[in-house]
């Protein structure tokens, strides 16, 4: 018996302990987990949006200076007065002289090509492509949407018009960037600094067509039907968690720039697990010798909170077969444990009573000693009939702020002491806002109610306060079921009731039934 006792006592602990352990462990690691991946995941969503609208700034910035280039250039003499050699060698040194374009060329007034570079063929031909149309007709600087050239190139054209000295167009020139090819905004836009984690970036024009992606093969893809793509064709910057266009979870980052294109920066999701498993072995390392270590010092200390426990159960059990049996040579401790055993007990019937308190407290305004929001819900559970009266005080930001909090605190439980003194002692009168009152009063129709709520109104108005003088309450009066048959309506009703009386002037009486009357 003896023995089954010490079994049971170590297994229980030992149980206890390994469950402590284990679970200490696995919680701690699992947590770290968790909280890992959505720091990480909320740190791409942030850095992806930063790196959209960084690299919408930089996009804006390299086409106002493609359009200064352009500016610059049409400009020249050539434009006006020189010949194709001239005008040829004018647009060939435009395009060399910056990256900007992978091709450069001076359409006249007529819509023919004059000039050029680096492909002469054009020359001659007539620029009958949609950029082209448009930068003929609206004669203002501009950025197409994409379109295919002559050549059978995916495009976007900038132009600049060109105009003579009386203000006459004399047509306009022309920078092409090939989509497909690369230049200048293709390596502004290729740079994404996360590269290593298959983060990237893509950008689609108004129309939610793919104008940028490190796989050419889907640029000019329609993409409209992707969130993230949606959100920056309505002109919106942020960032969310989005299916890619590729069918694969993505933490994307979005903005729009200046000339309407949406610059969308994602990376996998499936990113966010290597370094966050990582992270979890790291701890795991770190953390298991130490469980290891607390495991076999607990172990190593079980025998010694165990045998007197053991000691004390079997006297225990002993002593109520014989009363007779006298006391056991146990350790001095054995008397202080028992001593704080009882200790224990009578603190636990302490601090019973002590939370039974605290929770009634908590349910109680500390300034008024009315009940809080909180309680009434739990007053009004049984309560089938019964008449409600809410009232605050009028003007009472005014006292605030012409005689301070304290006073204002003063005056509300001024005003509460007067309207309890006018109720029974079963009505229930609760603070539910800053300086708004509830009075439920049980088993009262609502003609009782409004005498009772007219006698707390007058009793204030009659009364001087903390402030010198006397203060003015509005009052809504309600009751259920005549009212309203369920209370978050009526109360409702009563407090529309509450500011029709502050509508009238303040100072008065009104009933919501009377009230939804008359509406």
């Amino acid at each position: 018996m003896k023995k089954h006792i010490r079994l049971s006592i170590q297994f229980l602990v030992l149980s206890l302990l390994a469950f402590a352990v284990i679970g200490t462990f696995v919680g701690s690691t699992i947590s770290s987990i968790i909280v890992s991946k959505n720091n990480l995941e909320e740190n791409y969503l942030i850095e992806n949006q930063y790196y959209a609208q960084k690299l919408a700034i930089t996009t804006d910035s390299l086409f106002r200076n493609m359009m200064k280039s352009l500016t610059l250039e049409s400009e020249e003499e050539e434009y006006l007065t020189g010949d194709s050699n001239e005008l040829y060698q004018e647009v060939k040194r435009t395009l060399e002289s910056t990256d900007f374009f992978n091709s450069v060329y001076f359409v006249d007034q007529t819509g023919h090509i004059r000039a050029s570079a680096p492909d002469r063929e054009l020359e001659g031909t007539a620029a009958n492509r949609i950029g082209a149309k448009e930068a003929l007709k609206k004669k203002v600087p501009l950025i197409s949407k994409p379109y295919v050239s002559v050549t059978g190139k995916l495009i976007l054209l900038i132009s600049v018009p060109v105009f003579d000295d009386n203000g006459s167009y004399k047509g306009f020139i022309g920078g092409t960037i090939y989509l497909h090819e690369e230049n200048s905004l293709t390596r502004v836009l290729g740079q994404h600094p996360k590269h290593v984690n298959d983060s990237y970036v893509f950008v689609v024009d108004p129309d939610g067509h793919v104008i940028y992606h490190p796989d050419s093969d889907w640029i000019n893809v329609n993409a409209e039907e992707n969130e993230v793509v949606q959100q920056v064709m309505k002109g919106n910057t942020g960032s969310q968690e989005v299916m890619s266009i590729q069918g694969i979870p993505m933490l994307a980052g979005y903005a729009s720039s200046e000339s309407n294109w949406g610059i969308v920066s994602q990376t996998p999701k499936k990113s966010v697990m290597e370094p966050t498993i990582e992270m979890a072995k790291q701890v795991s390392l770190i953390a298991l010798p130490f469980m290891l270590f607390v495991f076999v010092l607990s172990l190593a200390m079980l025998k010694k909170i165990v045998n007197p426990i053991r000691m004390l159960a079997i006297y225990a059990k002993q002593i109520t077969l014989d009363p007779s049996l006298p006391t056991p040579r146990i350790p001095d401790w054995y008397f202080e444990l028992k001593t704080l055993k009882r200790a224990i007990l009578k603190n636990v019937d302490f601090y019973q009573k002590k939370l039974t308190y605290v929770e009634s407290e908590s349910n109680l305004d500390p300034l008024t000693g009315y009940f809080n929001r909180r309680s009434l819900e739990e007053k009004l559970r049984n309560l089938e009939m019964y008449s409600i009266i809410l009232f605050d005080a009028d003007h009472f930001k005014t006292i605030n702020d012409q005689f301070g909090h304290q006073v204002g605190d003063e005056v509300l439980k001024h005003i509460s002491e007067l309207a309890k003194k006018e109720t029974r002692k079963n009505d229930l009168c609760f603070r539910i806002g800053g300086e708004e009152f509830l009075i439920v009063l049980p088993e009262t129709d609502i003609a009782f109610a409004q005498s009772i709520a007219e006698r707390i109104r007058k009793t204030t108005e009659d009364t001087v306060n903390p402030t010198g003088k006397p203060v003015t309450i509005s009052v809504g009066v309600g009751n259920s079921p005549d009212t309203a048959s369920h209370f978050s309506e009526l109360f409702k009703m009563t407090d529309q009731a509450l500011y029709k009386a502050k509508e009238e002037g303040r100072n008065r009486v009104v009933i919501a039934n009377h009230l939804n009357n008359n509406d």
